[in-house]
């Protein structure tokens, strides 16, 4: 009687299962190098809003120009602005409003007559305020009446 001989298992050699190792290390390495330092980021859209001039006359009704920047990839508009000034908060209404803020490097003015408040601002006097944005951001600003 013939015994049979146990069959022997092929497998692949080591040398070729360290690259195969090697390769899926890096290719990981790599998306998470993307993820986490931002290499990714250019296939999101986003605005990106900052206030960076303000001129508000004060006055009876306080009024005046705000310039944003949005140097973001996406468009987005400015809704409302509300000011802080004297204790209280005064709504702001920006004409032609909701104004779009173009994606870019180009500022726009946005041209602002606040709601009649308690308390007149005088000449020098600090405010704070808000810009609200279509998507929901609110971006701070502050400045002093002139």
């Amino acid at each position: 009687m013939k015994v049979k001989s146990a069959r022997r298992r092929k497998a692949i050699s080591p040398i070729l299962a360290t690259v195969i190792l090697i390769a899926i290390t890096l290719i990981a390495a790599i998306a998470i190098a993307g993820f986490v330092f931002g290499l990714f980021g250019s296939f999101t859209s986003t605005a990106r809003v900052t206030v960076t001039y303000t001129a508000l006359a004060g006055g009876a009704v306080p009024a005046g120009t705000i310039s944003a920047l949005n140097s973001g990839t996406s468009n987005t508009n400015a809704n409302t602005i509300t000011l802080t000034y004297s204790g209280q908060t005064c709504a702001a209404a920006i004409t032609g409003s909701p104004v779009l803020l173009t994606a870019g490097t180009t500022s726009t003015a946005l041209t602002i007559t606040a709601g009649a408040c308690a308390t007149v601002p005088t000449h020098g006097e600090a405010f704070t305020g808000n810009l609200a944005l279509a998507n929901g951001g609110q971006i701070p600003f502050s400045g002093t009446f002139s």
